[in-house]
């Protein structure tokens, strides 16, 4: 089961809102299918601009059309920040294990006797996965004392996945005493042996300034190596950083490079952002089309701030054909979730009855999801 909670959309919001992702049981076992497949992105995955960047990177275009795509508000955006909790994914090479296989299939109970024989033996993949069973009730009661219990074993053997997940519950105090300290210290002992995600909740730590001094170089230092191992929450870690100047040299084109690859992971945060560049033309070439099926990617993955974006992109007829019921509806969406926008509304209410009924249709279910 693999939970990860995207995050950080600004540096001054990651250094006060750091926190530990929850246990791996929010996450539904199969997401809900979007309703309206009219805001299924056609394009997002064949952006043709290939984050070719500009000879002279274009401006705004000075107008309300230019204005209506402005950078996205942080606070938005963002998913909240975290530290990256990713668990191991079922489907590994250790499937061909009898414990492992049965995890895989469902049979907890199994799994759990299975890696009881191996973790008397010293095992500690073994050991780690009786941790991950205590830790989201699989099979059993859930007991995240022993589960931490059973990782703090599996990690004292050696096992990365095990360090890691103990670190995540000291940070956060799920089942033990919250001890950042003792988080980075596992995250330390992880990321040396190749953990990504370890690696870049170092980087959270490092910029947070709190269990180690403030060090944005070195924080972005860490997001690079997660980042290059394909890590979308250091993608664009290290994408804010070349935008900003903190910890990189600022580099239009480099953030740029970077949002595009986190975008592509599916951050959605990124992908808001990487509309907006291509739209801008901020170290890409503008590329309207490409802007607008990003930003209905991240719209129809519930990013308010996308919805506003791609309803004024409808309603001016740019990088999508004009369309003032999809325009309207994503308006109305937007400003359920908090992001008012008083030129939307006096678009909307120049509409025909015919339209803002239309858009209330197609905007019902995702105001009530």
């Amino acid at each position: 089961m693999t939970r990860v909670t995207q995050g950080l959309a600004r540096w001054a919001i990651a250094a006060t809102a750091l926190v530990a992702v929850g246990a791996a049981e929010a996450a539904p076992a199969t997401p809900p299918a979007a309703k309206d497949e009219t805001v299924a992105p056609a394009a997002a995955a064949a952006d043709t601009s290939a984050d070719k960047p500009a000879a002279t990177p274009a401006g705004k275009d000075g107008d309300a059309i230019g204005e209506m795509i402005g950078d996205a508000d942080p606070a938005a955006a963002m998913d909240g920040p975290a530290l990256d909790g990713t668990k191991p994914a079922r489907g590994s090479a250790e499937d061909r294990d009898a414990a492992y296989a049965a995890y895989q299939h469902g049979l907890y109970l199994a799994a759990l006797g299975f890696a009881t024989i191996r973790a008397k033996e010293g095992d500690p993949a073994s050991q780690t996965l009786i941790g991950l069973l205590y830790e989201d009730g699989l099979g059993v009661p859930r007991d995240r004392a022993k589960a931490a219990s059973w990782y703090r074993i599996a990690a004292d053997n050696g096992d990365m996945e095990a360090a890691f997940l103990l670190g995540l519950m000291l940070a956060d105090g799920r089942g033990v005493p919250v001890d950042r300290a003792a988080a980075a210290k596992l995250f330390e002992q992880a990321a040396a042996k190749g953990h990504v995600a370890a690696t870049y909740n170092l980087g959270l730590m490092h910029l947070d300034g709190k269990e180690f001094p403030r060090d944005p170089k070195k924080a972005a230092d860490y997001f690079e190596k997660a980042a290059e191992d394909g890590n979308p929450d250091a993608q664009y870690a290290l994408a804010l950083a070349f935008d900003s100047g903190e910890g990189r040299p600022a580099d239009e084109h480099r953030a740029s490079f970077w949002f595009g690859r986190a975008a592509r992971g599916g951050h959605t945060a990124a992908q808001v952002e990487y509309g907006i560049r291509l739209f801008q033309g901020r170290g890409l070439e503008v590329d309207e089309r490409g802007a607008a099926a990003w930003l209905e990617k991240a719209a129809a993955a519930g990013n308010p701030v996308a919805m506003n974006r791609l309803a004024r992109l409808y309603a001016n007829g740019r990088g999508v054909p004009a369309d003032a019921a999809k325009a309207v509806a994503w308006h109305l969406v937007a400003r359920a979730r908090g992001i008012p926008d008083a030129w939307l509304d006096a678009f909307t209410a120049n509409q025909p009855s015919t339209v803002r009924i239309a858009a209330i249709d197609r905007a019902d279910w995702w105001v009530w999801w």
